[in-house]
């Protein structure tokens, strides 16, 4: 069976914190697409596009799975700093968990970014067709995602079709601690080692340390020594 894509359309960061902030609220659902249909309508004529829009916001802040609550609990705290890193921080680690095609294409631009490729909408394009096949659905979706990275700030435009990343330093060690057990989750791995946590390319644009007693002290993670390297678990 084919994977879903479901992130059709762009997303901004104004978008993602009002949704996160109705959520902090304790808004039910049907209180949340109420204000988001009247809060997206200023900026959305189409009302299958409000739609589809206020459906995306929802699935990433207000949908989450009962295995992801700590996370979520998580990035709410970190969300309510009122820091602008850390609700992006907060809203990336959402999007990771929501949307597994958001994932995989901030994964590629990673790669692309560590080897120091040009990061083209072509390859882009490309390499995400390997992963997911050759569909009409993603190659809309692809666009969509690029235009919501931009809007995010932290992809930038050298001329048309080719990008930069624009990185982001991460210094709160909560935001640390939520990336951590983002990826821990995401990856579905029984344990990860440091450097793999520090240098994850679903992270591309955030340039952050782990520290590992803050992560001891948080208490959410185990630590195991193998063959001299500390591993991480949930």
């Amino acid at each position: 069976m084919s994977k879903i894509i479901g992130m059709s359309r762009n997303i901004n960061l104004d978008w993602l914190n009002e949704t996160a902030s109705l959520v902090l609220a304790d808004k039910s659902e049907a209180e949340m697409k109420e204000a988001l249909n009247e809060y997206l309508s200023f900026s959305i004529t189409s009302p299958t596009n409000l739609r589809k829009t206020r459906e995306i916001l929802m699935n990433i802040w207000a949908r989450t799975s009962e295995e992801n609550i700590c996370i979520k609990e998580l990035a709410l705290e970190l969300f309510n700093t009122n820091k602008e890193a850390n609700k992006l921080v907060a809203h990336w680690c959402m999007m990771l968990l929501a949307y597994p095609v958001f994932g995989d294409i901030v994964t590629v631009i990673g790669k692309m970014a560590d080897k120091q490729f040009d990061i083209t909408t072509a390859q882009l394009k490309n390499r995400m067709f390997d992963v997911w096949g050759e569909r009409s659905t993603l190659y809309h979706s692809i666009d969509k995602n690029i235009r919501t990275l931009k809007d995010l700030g932290v992809l930038g435009t050298i001329k048309t079709g080719l990008y930069d990343v624009k990185n982001r330093k991460i210094e709160n060690n909560k935001a640390v601690i939520l990336i951590v057990a983002t990826l821990l989750t995401i990856k579905d791995k029984l344990y990860m080692r440091l450097d793999e946590l520090e240098n994850a390319y679903e992270f591309y644009p955030f340039k952050y340390d782990v520290d590992l007693e803050s992560l001891q002290i948080s208490k959410l993670f185990s630590f195991e020594k193998f063959g001299g390297e500390i591993a991480i678990s949930k």
